[in-house]
């Protein structure tokens, strides 16, 4: 695994450095690919690439000369100037946070170092997002139109992005270390807020492959989700 990564790296990074030339200031890996979470063939690759200035045709020749090793991989590769990566901070501290947490620099310098990351943009987005997903579960509902089949596919698509939510969550509790795994971080969330978290390992397991009844599940998961927004909307920094 590490020698078919370590030449990934290289391969992706040569044709990077290609692309963009000096222009190029840093690459850096982050996301289950570092965290020890990563599924091959399931999970993406994510790549923060930071630029000194947006150059369109660099970009352009970077799709056309990489698309293959992109899709084979997985990359979802997040084109940013520095300007734009540290101004924007206020806007993405849940992502920004995960990338600062763990991360590998393969090129350049950590740009983290210089992020201003406050509790107060964290707690707004994490309200946002939550609120969000409780829009989203209510759309399902209507999508799926009463079928079960139809809603169990839909809540697995859905769920992907719960756990940066829940990894936002317990950095507003000053959670130290932030877990990795599905269950670890469900069981800190527990202790945290005193929040029964059974939906949440419920969609787990439906994730999994377990038939669970999806309806009731959905109505589970959207008290819970609004009782997270009622403790969360509390919360001062």
């Amino acid at each position: 695994m590490k020698k078919q990564g370590k030449s990934f790296e290289e391969s992706f990074l040569s044709s990077l450095k290609n692309c963009f030339g000096e222009n190029l200031l840093s690459v850096m890996i982050y996301g289950s690919y570092v965290r020890g979470s990563f599924v091959k063939g399931v999970s993406d690759i994510n790549m923060l690439i930071i630029l000194e200035k947006p150059d369109p045709e660099q970009i352009e020749v970077l799709g056309r000369t990489t698309h293959r090793m992109i899709k084979r991989h997985r990359i979802t590769p997040l084109i940013l100037t520095r300007e734009e990566f540290n101004n924007s901070a206020d806007v993405f501290p849940m992502e920004y946070f995960d990338i600062k947490d763990r991360n590998r620099v393969i090129h350049g310098t950590d740009e983290t170092k210089s992020l201003s990351l406050t509790m107060t943009n964290l707690r707004h987005q994490i309200e946002d997002r939550l609120r969000g997903e409780i829009a989203s579960l209510r759309q399902l509902f209507i999508a799926s139109r009463g079928r079960p089949r139809v809603l169990r596919h839909l809540l697995k698509l859905w769920a992907g992005s719960l756990y940066a939510v829940f990894r936002g969550l317990l950095r507003l509790k000053k959670a130290d270390p932030i877990p990795v795994e599905s269950g670890d971080i469900l069981k800190k969330l527990n202790e945290a807020f005193s929040i029964d978290t059974t939906p949440f390992t419920q969609i787990n397991e439906l994730r999994s492959g377990v038939k669970v009844d999806p309806k009731p599940l959905t109505q589970n998961l959207l008290g819970k989700l609004e009782e997270l927004i009622r403790i969360v909307d509390k919360m001062k920094f």
